[in-house]
């Protein structure tokens, strides 16, 4: 597998998560949020009354979905359906074509970020052994603390803690959450959680707080990704994908070591591209 190959693959369980967590809204929350996706082809993308750019977001303009007039005219189209217009484009280091980001900025997009994508393809129980400690694999029983955290976190709305409520038992769809100091029955820590693909692909996210972004909490975020990678390897992921928001231009800091320890290594960075 080629270095596009694997950008194509990891970029397709980002997008299938993406796709998979609409199809679970329900109505209500998909009405009460505005919540719409398209796949055109190879072209994929989701938008929402959501102020952030992860629900408003093109998932594979350029990988590996073409880049053409036709491709444009879909994406306006589609964010002026939904009001407001406001969305941002992922563009890779291995997109085609390559100058994609200055195609971006010629039609009025700006640079808005980036994040560093990090991609384990093999399960590593040797180095998970040690982490993964004092964490909780969310149930129906727990559930009511890892939607509060996250609604709390976030200052997100009570329709998302209904969507949220969705995705619990979902098949597909793992969550784990730390308590403080690890403490059974203590206030929420920290939250990820991890979408399986049917060919075994795992993409990890839904965390909070942010690693690096919201709060300094690599150690217990480690020990959280570290609990989700032995549940879904469990159910039999062999390939995983997430993403370092706080991304460092020479990949190093407590996120990169973290991430490195339980296997993973920076593949490519992801930019982002904002409009409207």
């Amino acid at each position: 597998m080629n270095t596009f190959e694997l950008a194509v693959r990891a970029e397709r369980v980002d997008t299938l998560n993406w796709l998979d967590q609409h199809a679970a809204a329900p109505a209500s929350v998909r009405q009460a949020l505005g919540l719409a996706s398209l796949c055109q082809g190879e072209l994929a993308m989701v938008r929402s009354a959501v102020p952030f750019s992860h629900f408003n977001m093109v998932l594979t303009l350029g990988c590996p979905a073409p880049v053409n007039d036709a491709a444009f005219a879909a994406i306006d189209a589609f964010y002026r359906a939904g009001g407001c217009g406001r969305h941002w484009v992922l563009v890779n280091d291995h997109s085609q074509p390559p100058d994609l980001g200055e195609q971006l900025l010629a039609r009025g997009y700006r640079a808005d970020g980036a994040w560093d994508r990090v991609i384990l393809r093999e399960a590593r129980p040797d180095l998970w052994h040690a982490h993964g400690q004092d964490c909780e694999i969310v149930d129906a029983g727990n559930a009511g603390d890892w939607i509060g955290f996250l609604l709390g976190c976030y200052g997100m709305p009570p329709p998302i803690g209904e969507w949220l409520h969705a995705l619990v038992g979902r098949p597909g769809w793992h969550h784990a959450l730390r308590r403080e100091d690890g403490r059974p029955g203590a206030p929420v820590a920290m939250v990820r959680s991890a979408f399986v693909d049917d060919s075994g692909w795992a993409w990890l996210g839904i965390d909070a707080p942010v690693p690096g972004v919201m709060a300094p909490c690599f150690a217990d975020d480690q020990q959280v990704t570290a609990a989700l990678l032995r549940a879904v390897a469990g159910a039999g992921a062999h390939s995983f994908v997430s993403d370092i928001e706080a991304a460092s231009p020479d990949r190093t800091g407590p996120g990169y070591s973290a991430w490195r320890e339980l296997g993973f290594q920076a593949a490519y960075l992801r930019r982002l591209y904002v409009k409207g």
